[in-house]
């Protein structure tokens, strides 16, 4: 008994391979992309180390401060203090600032800009973000981006004026939102596209989700400010202009 042979015409065998391509292709797609199901913004860990009971209330590297110049808001905002101690200002240089107090520090900072920039100069300092007692040497460095379970660790890139990484402290009774971070971290670059700003959030399978934000409502009143979280990625384009 002869065995059966099944034939195709070649055009059938063109069409299933042009079909089982496409759907190998579709599985290895790996880049962001938007879904219906956005992943919730994740709450931040808290820090696995326990602070010691101390009387030190000095500055550490790590910890954020938050400056307001009365007789130029163009210093204004969140000075992180780098490892050296120290915080940049711009026309400044850098400011020894880890060991004082934040009194000192915004000694320390008057007389500098008093020196090199300003006739007289009125500023608050308020620290933002606050390292552990015993979570680092002689200055107090972090060791790496652990949060209190107050603060998240969120990244901004693209047209903003302090892009990298940023540790922020959430409100206490409420979500912190991008904007909002935004403006903490130095605000939005000049030419900055305001409407199309996305946050990119890791889901549980790893992928990265493409959340967008239009920036210019949230400001307007027009919607809600959206949620932010620990590990987000800010995105802020820069605007195309057509001629």
């Amino acid at each position: 008994m002869k065995g059966l042979l099944f034939e195709f015409p070649p055009h059938r065998w063109f069409g299933n391979g042009i079909c089982l391509m496409a759907i190998a292709l579709a599985g290895c797609s790996s880049g962001p992309h938007e879904s219906d199901e956005i992943p919730p913004p994740r709450l931040p860990e808290a820090s696995p180390f326990q602070p010691r009971q101390t009387k030190d209330d000095s500055i550490k590297v790590g910890e954020q401060l938050e400056i307001f110049v009365e007789e130029d808001k163009g210093y204004d905002g969140v000075y992180g203090v780098r490892e050296g101690g120290d915080i940049i200002m711009s026309g400044i240089g850098r400011i020894p600032v880890a060991g004082m107090s934040v009194a000192g520090a915004r000694d320390a900072i008057e007389r500098a800009l008093e020196a090199r920039q300003l006739k007289k100069a009125t500023i608050i300092v308020d620290r933002v973000f606050r390292v552990p007692a015993g979570n680092g040497d002689a200055f107090g460095s972090a060791r790496g981006p652990s949060t209190d379970g107050r603060s998240i660790v969120v990244f901004f890139t693209g047209k903003v004026n302090r892009p990298g990484q940023h540790v922020l402290r959430l409100p206490e009774d409420r979500d912190l939102g991008v904007y909002e971070a935004i403006l903490i971290s130095g605000g939005m670059g000049r030419f900055a596209d305001d409407q199309k700003v996305h946050l990119l959030r890791s889901g549980v399978d790893g992928r990265k989700h493409k959340i967008p934000v239009n920036i210019k409502q949230i400001e307007e009143g027009e919607i809600p400010d959206t949620p932010i979280g620990q590990g987000d990625i800010v995105v802020v384009p820069e605007k195309v202009f057509g001629f």
